[in-house]
């Protein structure tokens, strides 16, 4: 019964072109984190090249050309700060609809007339929404490796191919935590445009308004993923950032810069212990969404409201 739920919830993306719109709109995410990182790269061999015959020039020697001194997918460094902005809209749409369509065609009325338990319906959502995140996550994936292939005229190793699939597995953690939030927002509220509403400004709570508490960081500056907080020596902020360690973007952003090597290194046990709050959070919810459905009443319909 959960794959069928979960399939049956696919195929519903689809009919409605929900599911390309989602794969459409990240794919030109990605592919214009290329573009950024392609240009980025033209402009500063450009300016290495006029150096270097500047140099030459006045009988000097060339400096060590600054783009092999950056890391290999530092190109792809934007992704996350897309991810946490678009990606995770994108996830709570998903989250969204996988609950609310089911509300009001119907559809929940008719699964629970037969012999099926609510946690085997919640199990088939997020099986379903973590299925599509991770389709669109991959085709992204192949779209960042051509990327990189294109502007370092060379063919990705297996070493950045291996971080660039942890850095997208750690992506469909961070956005399934997101769709579970669009997913527990319809069932504890009794309106379909309250319920999007309540999971967006849960959405710009964790972006903006916890970086800023736990780190100082204003809401612009939190768009930065390699950004230091500011000077927590106010009170306020040491008090605060005591609970940093706890803010999921904040983490997602650190572990992502430890993957894509923008970052300075670490213990690899340390960065692990920063996903921890992540998967806590998705436990979490899973079990908050588990106890709300418990109670849910489908028999309401979409004239109910």
């Amino acid at each position: 019964m959960i794959t069928t739920i979960a399939s049956h919830q696919i195929l519903a993306l689809r009919r409605q072109r929900v599911f390309i719109a989602l794969l459409g709109i990240l794919l030109a995410m990605t592919a214009l984190a290329g573009v950024l990182g392609w240009s980025s790269h033209r402009t500063i061999v450009g300016v290495y090249g006029e150096a270097t015959r500047l140099l030459a020039a006045q009988g000097q020697p060339a400096p060590a050309n600054p783009f092999t001194l950056k890391p290999t997918l530092a190109l792809l460094s934007n992704m996350v700060i897309y991810i946490p902005l678009i990606g995770a809209l994108l996830a709570l749409v998903l989250g969204h609809l996988s609950i609310a369509d089911d509300e009001a065609g119907g559809v929940g009325r008719l699964v629970f007339s037969r012999r099926v338990s609510r946690n085997t319906y919640l199990a088939g959502k997020v099986t379903g929404a973590a299925a599509v995140l991770a389709v669109i996550l991959a085709s992204s994936l192949v779209v960042s490796a051509t990327s990189v292939w294109i502007v370092n005229r060379t063919v990705p190793t297996i070493a950045e191919l291996g971080r660039l699939g942890l850095f997208y597995g750690l992506s469909w953690l961070y956005l399934l935590a997101f769709a579970l939030i669009g997913m527990i927002a319809v069932l504890a509220t009794r309106s379909k445009p309250i319920a999007l509403l309540s999971a967006m400004g849960a959405w710009l709570v964790i972006t903006f308004v916890i970086p800023q508490f736990t780190s100082g960081l204003r809401p612009t500056a939190s768009l930065n993923p390699i950004i230091d907080p500011v000077s927590t020596s106010q009170t306020f902020f040491k008090v605060t950032s005591k609970a940093r360690p706890f803010s999921v973007v904040e983490q997602y952003k650190t572990v992502s810069g430890r993957i894509l090597e923008t970052a300075p290194s670490e213990p690899m046990a340390q960065t692990i212990a920063r996903t921890l709050p992540l998967a806590l959070l998705a436990i979490v919810l899973i079990a908050i969404a588990a106890v709300l459905l418990s109670h849910h009443d489908f028999s309401r319909g979409a004239g109910d409201e």
